[in-house]
């Protein structure tokens, strides 16, 4: 479409009889424009080529991690190599246990508490809230890994592992 408008526009100038000048500048428009529309051609194919090698290459590992799966163990499909993969070649990431999400929460609310309460209570605030801030803490953890704990062994019964 670009290069229809730009040759209609190239044979107005030529007809009109402005001058030599006005009708190379229109030439050297309309290759301009060629030139463009072949650059960007070049552009969509090279991106196009890209994704088709990487959709190739995870088909490659798609297939190679079914060759795992159906025959071989992990250890045997690596040379021997004792990785941490599970032999069924799950690569899902282990989930955080409640536990230590328990402890990690409370131990950062227990800090802040802590701290907040011993800064308000003690005469001196920056001792009375280090204080607070451990105490808090070191409470705080012990009482989110319980809380935690409870919940993986509800979830173990759920589930009947």
């Amino acid at each position: 479409m670009k290069n229809y408008l730009t040759l209609s526009l190239l044979l107005a100038m030529v007809s009109c009889g402005d001058s030599k000048k006005a009708a190379e500048e229109a030439k050297e428009t309309v290759l301009d424009s060629v030139n463009m529309v072949n650059t960007v051609a070049l552009a969509k194919q090279r991106t196009i080529d890209s994704m088709n090698a990487v959709r190739a290459d995870e088909k490659k590992a798609s297939r190679k991690n079914k060759v795992v799966n159906q025959g071989t163990s992990t250890a045997e499909a690596n040379g021997g190599n004792n990785t941490n993969e599970n032999s069924s070649g799950d690569s899902k990431k282990k989930k955080m246990s409640n536990a230590k999400k328990g402890a990690i929460i409370g131990g950062g609310a227990g800090v802040v508490a802590g701290a907040v309460t011993g800064a308000a209570t003690s005469k001196n605030k920056g001792k009375g809230a280090i204080v607070g801030g451990i105490i808090g803490g070191a409470v705080g953890t012990g009482v989110g890994y319980g809380i935690g704990t409870r919940k993986d062994k509800k979830q173990k019964e759920k589930t009947g592992n």
